[in-house]
């Protein structure tokens, strides 16, 4: 064989070796790439999405109502190598952002699953309370302290599992009550509360402190809310996890049980972490989700406020994207859709008005 050939040979040689070890690399990076959607009004798997109590009355529905996922590469046991991460660069529908800033150090596949499960299960309770609190069903809630921070003032003070009855003499019924009556009491200073602890009702004196980066009176514990659902209801959502889905459940369940179809027949999407109050707190991965709602035919997509940063970087043209802040506006923005004959007239509000109202210190539409 003459020169050029050996020199092909090498060439070649070369390149499969440095092939092979660039595969070898890991990149302490985390792609999120478009996930499947389902219809929340559906099936996953022949197992309907929305399970309800028989003895609460549903109706017919129509239409989609589409949670969104999103598929990470890159986490624990699935790190990415170099070529992943070149693949991830040239598609315009992943995002590359820094595993530190996903996963906990040390955290297990296993442990990520678990985590999400729960966060996911949690998702499903408060978007069953939003829904039928919305629809008029009655839904009493305690307020328990879930977890105590180690050298917090609560410490030794508070105990797991007390549920807190009055705050400074007031009566509170929601988490959200104990926060705000905790900003009436001078930081430094105690808070009275009556609990019920192991049965028996007793008040005590709790520390409290100002909190350094928000500047507010805490005491240093995490609450849940105890809520006391009147009927089951359950969300099948196959082996899909996290807290993204929750907006979409609740739109869902809501429709199931109040007269009419929500959606008049059109193709909604949407994502959004849900609390028992209707508030819709922000989610990751909102581009990846974008885009495969857009795939899915879907006329509408429901977004968070507070992701309205991410969603002008990177909207899909052609995808109508309404930012809703509570349950209560993203059925509001349903129904305005499902009921217009022509959608586009509508004046419906978009990020971009959102983000330019931050900006002069006007309040957003959100």
């Amino acid at each position: 064989m003459g020169p050029f050939s050996w020199a092909l040979i090498v060439t070649v040689v070369l390149a499969v070796v440095l092939g092979a070890a660039l595969g070898r690399v890991r990149v302490d990076q985390v792609a999120y790439h478009p996930g499947p959607v389902y219809d929340t009004l559906g099936a996953i798997d022949d197992t309907t999405v929305v399970q309800l109590d028989e003895d609460l009355p549903t109706y017919p529905t129509d239409g989609d109502l589409y949670f969104t996922t999103i598929r990470i590469s890159g986490g624990p046991g699935n790190e990415l190598n170099v070529w992943d991460w070149l693949e991830a660069r040239l598609d315009p529908r992943t995002t590359l952002v820094p595993k530190k800033d996903v996963f906990p150090e040390d955290v297990t596949a296993q442990q990520v699953r678990e985590q999400n499960t729960s966060l996911m299960q949690h998702s499903q309770q408060d978007a069953a309370v939003v829904a039928l609190r919305a629809s008029g069903i009655e839904v009493p809630e305690k307020v328990m302290v879930a977890q105590i921070i180690v050298d917090a003032p609560a410490d030794g003070v508070l105990e797991v599992d007390d549920q807190i009855l009055e705050v400074e003499g007031d009566p509170v019924s929601e988490t959200e009550a104990v926060r705000e009556r905790l900003q009436e009491v001078t930081p430094g200073e105690s808070a009275t509360m009556t609990l019920l602890r192991d049965g028996e009702e007793v008040e005590i004196d709790v520390p409290t402190r100002r909190d350094e980066d928000t500047g507010r009176t805490i005491v240093g514990v995490y609450l849940a809310p105890d809520y006391q659902t009147p009927y089951d209801v359950t969300v099948s959502a196959g082996n899909v996890g996290g807290p993204s889905a929750g907006l979409m459940f609740a739109l869902a369940i809501y429709d199931t049980i109040t007269p009419g179809s929500l959606t008049e027949g059109r193709s909604f999407a949407g994502t959004g972490a849900i609390s028992g109050n209707g508030s819709v707190r922000p989610i990751g991965g909102i581009a990846q989700k974008m885009w495969a709602s857009q795939e899915a035919g879907a006329e509408v997509f429901l977004a968070p406020t507070e992701n309205c940063d991410e969603v002008v970087e990177r909207q899909p043209g052609g995808l109508t994207v309404v930012p809703v802040s509570t349950f209560d506006e993203a059925r509001g923005y349903v129904e305005q859709v499902a009921s217009a004959q022509d959608p586009a007239t509508l004046d419906l509000p978009t990020c971009q008005e959102v983000l330019a109202g931050q900006q002069d210190g006007s309040d957003s539409t959100g």
